[in-house]
């Protein structure tokens, strides 16, 4: 069975739980009436429904393993309308991933609950509905809660009031009327929660109806490309046989200089798509050179010409940073990818990480950016002779804020050329098809690794990362932003969009940290909003 199916559960007799009160705790009514979930009795598995086959119960705690995708466990024999959920829980240490352990209460259904997300350092509280599974309601940094430590986690809901607290202490409350009741339950994400001494303080009803988890939304473009198992950074175009084709990173880490495991370092790998993103291929290499080569992004031409930009690290012996940079590359293919030529580098001292754009008269533009003198901004290159020579690269004022950029470019209905760049985002517009730049200015959202397009429908999409991987939508070119959508919780993002034969989108991104895949997921774009699909 795949990490993705759903595991249904019969509801058995309630064995498993006590109906004792315990003591009181000074939280108000909800105490006379106190349930504790005992997961060391015979038979505690069936009474929770698991959405992934990395959730258990062992020795009498729920093991939820979310380092590859979210491992959510939900109680499905009672609900609950007025409660608190008490629980102690533990994350296993790690370097990588926000090692977060989640309390879920009132869960009407897999997709519509609250939810209190335990980060490294932070509570936040969240709501989750059908059309958008990270609708913030409050939040709180700062917090003193080491990974491999037990925690005293707590979530109730009286009413429209929502309070959080940790390890004793009152954290924030905030009110929301959306849900009025249902299941509880627990999560981890991007690492691995124990969760033990459950309790759930409110008077229970005997739930109605299985409770079942769908299998998520998204698809995996690929686990393993045979380079390390750490794949990044991709992007995806429409070819034209009609296919997709996608491309990034794979190596062992999130750099990947040369050693005895990959003597050459990451390299570029593509897969292709001959069913809107369906299912994919298995990944080939694209090009692998001496050095660490990333940040891939590819474009088809209009002349049918296959260019993959990208930029190399290379490893130094000497004290100091372990790398230098080695510019900006570019690798064509005028066979759709079957052969490539030999790499050409087109910038020195810039770097890139999204595709080169085709304008409308046919110049080339491809954002860029740089680090210098302590600061950093955002550039552009062009050419007019279909990539074969590049001019000087053309800086753009970044307003006195450092700017590390990963700038984009769209081309609004009027020829007006729109840069964004992170990490504040910052935007610059050009009238003269990117020979000059107004100044930076913030956009009113921080994101990175900014990507933009133009939908089926004129609805201009900006996916980035942070939070998570997220997307902003804009209704009249770019002039005004949407609140923030959040597309994944995973945090590695460098998303890239591609418009599908029937009018939705594609959006592939990746999920960072050890074993990091590349995901894939379907979505509707309308003036009214932004609409998950599943994969038909």
């Amino acid at each position: 069975m795949s990490c993705h199916a759903v595991r249904r559960f019969r509801l058995v007799p309630v064995v498993c739980f006590l109906l004792a009160p315990l003591a009181a705790r000074g939280q108000g009514a909800i105490d006379a009436d106190a349930m504790k979930v005992d997961l060391a009795v015979p038979g505690a598995a069936a009474q929770w429904v698991f959405s992934a086959e990395t959730g258990a119960i062992r020795g009498g705690e729920l093991v939820l393993d979310g380092r590859q995708e979210m491992c959510r466990a939900f109680f499905t024999p009672w609900q609950f309308a007025d409660a608190a959920l008490e629980a102690k829980f533990l994350v296993e240490p790690a370097e990588t991933g926000v090692l977060a352990c989640g309390f879920v209460v009132r869960a009407r259904d897999a997709m519509s609950y609250y939810y209190v997300h335990f980060d490294r350092a932070q509570a936040i509280l969240v709501r989750s509905d059908m059309n958008q599974t990270w609708n913030e309601i409050k939040r709180v940094g700062g917090l003193d809660k080491p990974a491999g430590q037990w925690h005293e986690g707590r979530l109730e809901c009286i009413g429209d009031t929502l309070r959080v607290s940790l390890n004793g202490k009152l954290l924030y409350e905030a009110q929301d009327a959306a849900l009025t009741g249902g299941r509880i339950g627990f999560y981890a994400n991007q690492g691995i929660a124990h969760v033990k001494d459950i309790v759930v303080r409110g008077k229970a009803e005997q739930a109605e109806g299985k409770f079942v988890i769908p299998p998520p939304l998204h698809v995996f473009v690929c686990k393993d490309a045979g380079a390390g198992a750490y794949e990044a950074f991709p992007d995806v175009c429409r070819l034209s046989d009609g296919r997709l084709m996608s491309v990034f990173y794979a190596g062992y880490g999130h750099v990947a200089l040369p050693n005895e495991q990959l003597p050459q370092g990451g390299r570029i790998s593509c897969a292709t798509s001959a069913d809107e993103g369906r299912t994919w291929s298995d990944a080939k290499t694209l090009y692998d050179g001496p050095d660490d080569d990333r940040d891939p992004s590819i474009v088809q031409l209009k002349s049918g010409l296959l260019i993959c930009n990208f930029f190399s690290l290379r490893k130094t012996s000497g004290k100091g940073r372990a790398y230098e940079g080695l510019g900006s590359w570019i690798v064509t293919s005028s066979d759709l990818g079957e052969t490539w030529s030999a790499p050409r580098r087109i910038y020195e001292n810039y770097y890139c990480s999204t595709p080169i754009r085709e304008l409308s008269d046919g110049r080339l533009i491809l954002g860029l950016y740089k680090e210098a003198a302590g600061t950093a901004q955002g550039a552009v290159g062009l050419s007019d002779d279909g990539g074969k020579t590049w001019r000087p690269a053309v800086d753009i004022d970044n307003g006195g804020v450092r700017l590390d950029a990963e700038t984009d470019i769209i081309e609004l209905k009027d020829g007006t050329l729109y840069a964004a760049q992170r990490p504040a985002m910052c935007y610059a517009v050009s009238k003269d098809r990117g020979e000059t730049w107004t100044v930076s200015k913030p956009m009113g959202f921080p994101g990175h690794c900014p990507y933009f397009l133009r939908t089926a429908d004129n609805i201009i999409l900006l996916a980035h990362r942070v939070p998570s991987t997220s997307l902003h939508y804009s209704l009249d070119e770019c002039q005004t932003w949407s609140d923030n959508v959040l597309v994944d919780t995973v945090g590695g993002a460098y998303p890239s969009l591609v418009n599908l034969k029937d009018g939705t989108v594609l959006i592939v991104y990746y999920e960072e940290g050890a074993g990091s895949s590349i995901r894939a997921k379907r979505l509707r774009a309308t003036p009214a909003g932004i609409e998950w699909l599943p994969f038909e």
